[in-house]
C-alpha cells in the first residue's frame, strides 16, 4: 500500500492549475484542454510568435472559460520556456491556485488512484508534501506514417518497458507554487524555506521523497531508471506522434534547452512499440462528453479545422510540396468552410 502522507482535504475547494508554453500547436489543443479540464484542473497557456490559427482558438476557448491565456516575448538569447515560465509566475491563475502542474500539449497524465480526478487522487494519496513527480511513459509512432487529425490519445498506443531511461523523466504536480521564485519542465527550485523531511519536499507517485535527487540552485529533470515508477500515475508522453510530424522536428532547436534536441538518435531511443498501453483510454467515457462540449462551443469546430490546415501546411513545406495539392489541406479547409 502506498503512504497516505496527510489527513484528507479540508472543506474549503482547493484550486488545481495546468499550465503549458505553446507555439504553433493548434491542431492539439481541443483535445489538450479538454483533457485537463476533464482531471479537475483549470488551464493556463501562454503563447509566442505563434504564426497559425491557435491564438484566435485559445482566445474563443478563453472567452467559454474554458482556459486563460497570455502571450509573452522573448527576449534576446532566452530560451521560449524560460520565457513562458518567467511570465507565467507573474499571472494572477498561479497566485490563485492550490497546486500548479507544467507539462506540455503532448503530455497527458493518466492517474490511478481515486475516481480520475485530480482532487479524488490527492484524496488518496495524501497532501503533505510539496510537490508530486510523475514519470514519463513514452509512447511511439505506433505504425502511423503520416500526421491525420484525430484524438492522440487514441491514436498513439504503444510504448517500450516502463523501467528505460527516456522514462525516468517527470514532470511535478506542485503545491503552494509561489513558495518557488523559478520553474522548469520538469521541477520547480529556488524555495523559499529549507529542504528537508516531509512536508518540504518532493514525492513520487507512490509517496517516496525524492529529495535526494533536487537542489535549490538547478532543477532536476529525472530519476535513476530503478526508481521510475507507473503504479499510482503516469505522464503519457507522446513525444513522437507519426514519424512525418516528428519529421517536422527534426533540426529544430528544443524549447527549453535551444539545442538541436529532435535527431535520429532522439528518434530511435523514443520511438518504441513492442507493448500496448491503454491506460488512456480509461478515460473514454469521462472524455468523451468533455471534448464533444469544447468542440461544440461556437467557432471552435472551424478555428480547429483551420489550425489542422496550418499544420499540414508546414508538413508540406518541410516536403517541400504545394499544401493546396493535399487532401488533407482541401478537407479542413472544407470542414472549416462548412462549420
Amino acid at each position: 500500500m502506498f503512504p497516505c502522507l496527510v489527513a484528507d482535504m479540508t472543506e474549503q475547494a482547493e484550486k488545481f492549475l495546468v499550465f503549458a508554453g505553446m507555439r504553433n500547436e493548434g491542431p492539439f489543443i481541443v483535445e489538450w484542454v479538454s483533457w485537463y479540464r476533464m482531471l479537475g484542473f483549470e488551464v493556463l497557456i501562454g503563447i509566442n510568435d505563434c504564426t497559425d490559427h491557435s491564438p484566435a482558438l485559445l482566445r474563443r476557448l478563453a472567452e467559454e472559460g474554458w482556459c486563460q491565456v497570455f502571450e509573452h516575448h522573448l527576449r534576446v538569447g532566452s530560451s521560449p520556456k524560460v520565457s513562458a515560465h518567467r511570465a507565467m509566475r507573474k499571472h494572477p491563475a498561479v497566485a490563485a491556485t492550490d497546486w500548479l502542474l507544467i507539462c506540455d500539449v503532448d503530455e497527458f497524465l493518466v492517474l490511478r488512484q481515486g475516481d480520475g480526478t485530480i482532487g479524488s487522487f490527492l484524496d488518496r494519496m495524501g497532501r503533505g508534501f510539496l510537490g508530486m513527480a510523475f514519470h514519463w511513459k513514452c509512447f511511439g509512432n505506433g505504425g502511423h506514417k503520416t500526421y491525420a487529425d484525430g484524438l492522440v490519445h487514441e491514436q498513439f498506443l504503444t510504448c517500450g518497458p516502463g523501467q528505460r531511461g527516456p522514462n525516468a523523466m517527470f514532470k511535478t504536480l506542485i503545491h503552494k507554487p509561489l513558495r518557488f521564485r523559478r520553474y522548469s519542465d520538469h521541477s520547480p527550485f529556488e524555495f523559499d524555506g529549507t529542504w528537508g523531511a516531509l512536508p518540504d519536499n518532493i514525492v513520487d507517485s507512490e509517496g517516496r521523497p525524492i529529495m535526494r535527487f533536487l537542489t535549490d540552485e538547478q532543477p532536476i529533470r529525472f530519476t535513476e531508471t530503478e526508481d521510475i515508477t507507473h503504479k499510482n500515475a503516469q505522464m503519457n508522453h507522446y513525444v513522437i506522434r507519426a514519424d512525418e510530424s516528428f519529421d517536422l522536428k527534426r533540426g529544430t532547436k528544443s524549447a527549453t534547452a535551444m539545442k538541436d534536441r529532435y535527431t535520429e538518435h532522439f528518434y530511435r531511443q523514443r520511438n518504441r512499440n513492442e507493448k500496448r498501453d491503454l491506460s488512456a483510454l480509461s478515460y473514454r467515457d469521462r472524455f468523451a462528453p468533455v471534448y464533444a462540449a469544447t468542440m461544440a462551443l461556437p467557432g471552435v469546430r472551424r478555428l480547429h479545422h483551420l489550425c489542422c490546415a496550418d499544420y499540414v501546411v508546414r508538413l508540406c513545406a518541410k516536403q517541400g510540396r504545394r499544401a493546396e495539392d493535399d487532401r488533407r489541406w482541401q478537407a479542413h479547409i472544407a470542414a472549416a468552410e462548412g462549420a
